[in-house]
């Protein structure tokens, strides 16, 4: 009887974490989207591409560090977001196609973390992202100015 109470729970187990861990290589295609409407929105000054990838809700934040060496957390909204890159001129004029590296560590369920570089932009967008409604949002972007090359 024991046996069949420990064989009938490790099933248990093992279907719940498979369902509640499941992604597909359709999630994986969406993040990647989503993160390049956010990108290329913002690079070539496409408010509606911006507008798709965001939740209205959306947090993102930088912390910096004053010469006085005092640090602050400085957030934007979606809606500023939004406002900044309906007003920008479209940079893929000047500089071309821009170049995305995007990392995707992690997707659990309805839920994902993603990395975002570009060659362009001097920052790194550190991405969680949710599933509302069957289409994927950014929800929070925490994110830091690349270091600064040294020239000789």
């Amino acid at each position: 009887m024991k046996y069949f109470i420990m064989l009938f729970l490790a099933v248990i187990i093992n279907s719940c974490s498979e369902i509640f861990a499941q992604s597909t290589k359709a999630d994986t295609v969406a993040i990647e989207e989503t993160i390049m409407n956010y990108l290329e929105g913002f690079y070539t000054g496409d408010e509606h591409r911006m507008e798709k990838a965001l939740y209205d809700d959306l947090a993102k934040r930088v912390v910096y560090t004053t010469p006085s060496g005092r640090s602050h957390v400085q957030d934007l909204t979606a809606m500023a977001l939004w406002a900044y890159t309906k007003d920008k001129k479209d940079e893929s004029e000047e500089n071309g196609t821009l170049e995305c590296d995007i990392t995707i560590y992690d997707i659990f369920g309805n839920i994902a973390t993603a990395k975002a570089v570009t060659t362009h932009f001097d920052f790194i967008d550190y991405v969680q992202l949710g599933k509302i409604n069957g289409d994927w949002k950014i929800i929070n972007v925490l994110w830091a100015m690349k270091p600064k090359e040294k020239t000789q």
